[in-house]
């Protein structure tokens, strides 16, 4: 992630210096940054989620388990005036409709175990 985020830097300086001829060239020339920020935004919020969470979805070989003690929350990233993504911690609003231990548990048995790679 650190690297891909080394590329980002490097990407957005050459797309501080694209040219567009025509109306479509725009547009592709934005919608390139867009998907810049995007992925961005992905490696940023992955890096600080430092936990492994949702099966292969969000892991991570340096935290390979799942942290609720500090990581049960929701996790934001916002970019600031000054073109700085920072992230985080929200806390999860309790749950309207009480759940039983083996509702809480469902989706943890939907997902692949390490124990199966």
């Amino acid at each position: 992630m650190q690297i891909g985020l080394q590329r980002f830097s490097d990407i957005q300086r050459d797309l501080d210096q694209i040219k567009a001829h025509n109306a479509h060239e725009l547009m592709r020339a934005m919608e390139v940054s867009v998907i810049r920020d995007c992925a961005e935004m992905a490696a940023k919020a992955s890096l600080f989620r430092a936990e492994s969470r949702w099966g292969l979805y969000h892991y991570r070989v340096d935290h390979p388990q799942r942290n609720d003690s500090e990581w049960f929350c929701h996790c934001h990233l916002k970019k600031g005036d000054d073109g700085v993504m920072t992230s985080f911690k929200k806390a999860v609003e309790p749950y309207i409709i009480a759940l039983d231990a083996d509702e809480l548990q469902a989706y943890e048995r939907l997902r692949v175990g390490a124990d199966a790679a």
